[in-house]
């Protein structure tokens, strides 16, 4: 098997590991909400831990597009600068809010936006804005943020939503677990796949604390067990 390590979180699994060698072995996935590599071979944030270091298989958008090739309801954050993923619907706007965009200073217009495409059928609920607005990500690591290309749960939340309740959601780009965050907080089923050791351990502690936290809108859940499963496989590097 290829992943490494498998913790069960509530009503998620997550998996250390390569989605590619991953998605093959999972079955009864409904829809895919994801922050794949944007293949832009992007690096930033100056003074943060993560300076100059790019996110794994951004060169390109090959293994983003290799990863959702086998679902048919996907909503994948993206960028102009790349192609959008194959038989996207539509594309939403997520307005980031006037704190950010750096960009070229001699521009006049900051880069304060990115996009989410859609694909598939099984989107339903109110007709709201394409224009996704809510809390605002914070910009550095000093502030709380944990990942270079952190989402906030509540953007996300927007999005999933948007699908039935008993839908079992993926996310085979995991990062710091922001989409399992949100699933969380909504009483949704996740599952997640994380390439990166430091991330995956992230994402354990950002979703378990998730799990812990009360719902106004739900019976109070146990707090749940965690496990880990170990396989000798080493991970894809």
């Amino acid at each position: 098997m290829s992943a490494i390590r498998t913790e069960h979180i509530g009503d998620a699994t997550l998996y250390l590991g390569d989605c590619l060698e991953i998605l093959p072995t999972l079955e009864g996935v409904d829809a895919v909400v994801t922050d794949p590599p944007y293949g832009i071979s992007h690096a930033s944030n100056h003074g943060a831990s993560w300076e100059r270091t790019q996110i794994r298989n951004d060169h390109d958008t090959t293994t983003r597009d290799s990863a959702l090739s086998g679902f048919d309801n996907v909503a994948a954050f993206g960028t102009w600068k790349t192609p959008p993923i194959d038989g996207t619907k539509a594309a939403l706007v997520w307005d980031k809010g006037p704190a950010f965009g750096m960009g070229d200073l001699a521009f006049p217009w900051k880069p304060s936006f990115e996009l989410v495409y859609i694909r598939g059928s099984l989107w339903r609920g109110r007709r709201d804005e394409g224009v996704l607005r809510g809390e605002v990500q914070v910009s550095w690591e000093s502030k709380g943020r944990v990942h270079p290309h952190q989402k906030p749960p509540g953007i996300v939340a927007m999005i999933i939503d948007k699908l039935p309740h008993s839908a079992t959601i993926l996310d085979p780009f995991m990062g710091s677990g922001t989409t399992g965050v949100a699933c969380a907080n909504l009483g949704r089923k996740f599952i997640g796949i994380e390439i990166e050791p430091k991330y995956f351990d992230i994402a354990c502690k950002r979703i378990a604390d998730a799990y812990k936290q009360p719902r106004l809108f739900d019976d109070p859940k146990p707090e749940p067990q965690q496990g880990t499963l170990d396989i000798d496989a080493p991970a894809h590097r």
